[in-house]
């Protein structure tokens, strides 16, 4: 499946998943006045929830995915690359109105984040003496690496760096796991960097082989990169917005 086929039947899945999402999501939307969140039913009718932050939190989330919704049927059948709607999920959060642009980017999650950001992190103590590229509090084995995380914050996504992450029955520590906390799509990230050297390239091809084994595909949610590919930032991005966006 090429990778034009596979972007579609994600396209569709999250078509899918947004309309299942908004049956469970309150009508109307949200106001504000002053410093007062309403939320306005109808025209005639509006409720103070200023001290219902679970409410907003819904008002937000369904504004994002209307908005999202559209983006995506607007894709599938525009026929000019130029006409295209590539806006990631925080510039697309960026052009509501006012009302949702005070509260915190966390209101417009996908529900199942927050067990996400609860659950345990488990990562990978091998060889600390080779972490020395730090970046928001975390010690990265390469420039290479930092670099990805600098431009996964930018995007607004969220990653545990050489977790410990059970696969079946086999555990890896993958440089990455990014979860995009917009849909909740989860991809695996690794970046080699020393592949001329026998030793790492019979170790890189054997995680690759396990990755493949298990269902995972570099098209759709998993990256591979190597030095070379990746000495723009702008490839970095392309791949960001291809694969995990």
């Amino acid at each position: 499946m090429n990778s034009m086929k596979i972007k579609l039947n994600h396209y569709n899945k999250e078509l899918l998943n947004i309309d299942k999402e908004l049956q469970t999501l309150p009508q109307g939307h949200l106001g504000k006045r002053g410093s007062s969140y309403y939320h306005y039913i109808n025209r005639e009718e509006r409720i103070g929830i200023s001290k219902n932050p679970e409410r907003i939190q819904q008002l937000c989330r369904k504004e994002y995915i209307q908005l999202r919704s559209s983006q995506i049927e607007n894709n599938l059948v525009v026929t000019s690359p130029s006409d295209i709607d590539s806006r990631t999920p925080l510039e697309l959060i960026a052009s509501l109105r006012k009302a949702y642009q005070d509260v915190p980017i966390s209101y417009f999650y996908h529900p199942s984040i927050a067990a996400w950001l609860a659950k345990p992190k488990k990562t990978n103590t091998l060889y600390p003496e080779s972490a020395i590229y730090s970046y928001n509090g975390i010690n990265f084995r390469s420039i290479a690496e930092r670099t990805i995380a600098e431009q996964l914050d930018n995007y607004g996504l969220l990653f545990q760096y050489e977790p410990t992450y059970d696969l079946g029955h086999t555990k890896l520590s993958p440089d990455f796991l990014i979860i995009n906390p917009f849909n909740a799509k989860t991809v695996i990230w690794e970046h080699f960097g020393a592949f001329n050297q026998k030793d790492y390239a019979d170790s890189m091809n054997s995680k690759m082989d396990i990755y493949i084994k298990l269902g995972y595909n570099q098209s759709k949610n998993l990256i591979a990169t190597y030095q070379y590919h990746i000495r723009k930032i702008e490839r970095i991005q392309e791949l960001i917005e291809q694969i995990i966006l």
